[in-house]
């Protein structure tokens, strides 16, 4: 009697852990390959400071809007987190896309700040989203002379999940560094 018991509990414990639930593994994403740079060469027009943000956008966690419901509420995905805070992923980035831009001649590299403002999904309802990236830049001048700022913000549609705003705050990032490129061409040389 007592080894039918105790082989009884054995059975019970051993299924008991079949039984428990399982624990997904966490979606871990960053913003891709970059887009091929053009190789240049040369002296840099600017150097690039760290890509700054406000608190809600320095953790790791992917970040979407309810607009229909509570548009002050900013939530996180539960089971999916960007590698490294937004703003270290687009200091990569603009590092990996900006390396071989040619300076001016003759002039000193200036310096390059991004302050990212806005790096989320917001939704309209339930199955429309959209990626916006919002944010700013600042180009120092290493000499005399003003600082001159511009401010972009670049929405792409994404699909309703995760995933889908990753996809497209990535293709946000690479539609709006080409412009980021055109401003610092005219800015920094005249």
């Amino acid at each position: 009697m007592k080894t039918t018991f105790l082989l009884f509990a054995a059975v019970l414990t051993l299924s008991a852990c079949s039984l428990a639930p399982t624990v997904p593994p966490k979606a871990v994403y960053d913003l891709g390959p970059a887009p091929a740079a053009t190789a240049a060469g040369g002296a840099l027009a600017w150097r690039i400071a760290d890509v700054t943000a406000p608190p809600q956008l320095s953790s790791e966690g992917i970040a979407y809007r309810l607009s229909f419901q509570q548009t002050q509420r900013l939530e996180h995905y539960r089971d999916s987190l960007w590698a490294a805070p937004p703003p270290a992923l687009l200091t990569q980035r603009l590092r990996e896309q900006l390396a071989g831009t040619p300076g001016c001649a003759g002039k000193p590299a200036a310096l390059l700040t991004v302050n990212l403002d806005e790096f989320e999904q917001v939704f309209t309802s339930p199955s429309n989203s959209q990626a916006v990236l919002r944010l700013h830049a600042t180009l120092w001048p290493a000499g005399a002379g003003s600082p001159v700022q511009q401010h972009w913000r670049v929405e792409r549609a994404a699909a309703p999940d995760a995933a889908g705003a990753v996809r497209a705050l990535a293709q946000a990032v690479d539609e709006w560094t080409p412009q980021l490129v055109t401003w610092l061409t005219a800015s920094a040389c005249r």
